[in-house]
């Protein structure tokens, strides 16, 4: 799980990079700090309703609209707690390193 962490890390920065240069033709402190916050708390974000979903929050309003909207059985019906993905902690990492590192960023431009 540490070495996919780090892919994604990694992946992240240089996004984080490229969209400091295609967004901001240049590539500079302030601009590295718009573009990891944005990516960053997308990223938490993401992780965040995963973990609401899975924790069976919207399994009645989701059954219902399955129950309204379609013929299915009753057995053939999911929970959404059931379909949605198993693990958000890779997201939720990388979404968490990405925000520290603009923060540390955000410190230099402070301090600079």
């Amino acid at each position: 799980m540490l070495k996919r962490a780090l892919v994604w890390i990694g992946i992240t920065q240089l996004s984080v990079l490229l969209g400091a240069v295609v967004f901001y033709k240049r590539l500079d402190l302030l601009s590295y700090i718009n573009v990891s916050f944005v990516i960053g708390a997308a990223f938490v974000l993401i992780a965040l309703a995963g973990v609401v979903m899975k924790g069976r929050f919207f399994d009645v309003v989701f059954y219902s609209f399955q129950y309204m909207f379609s013929r299915m059985t009753d057995k053939d019906r999911d929970p959404l707690s059931q379909l949605v993905p198993q693990s958000y902690q890779i997201p939720f990492i990388t979404g968490i390193v990405t925000l520290l590192l603009m923060l540390c960023a955000l410190y230099f431009y402070q301090v600079g």
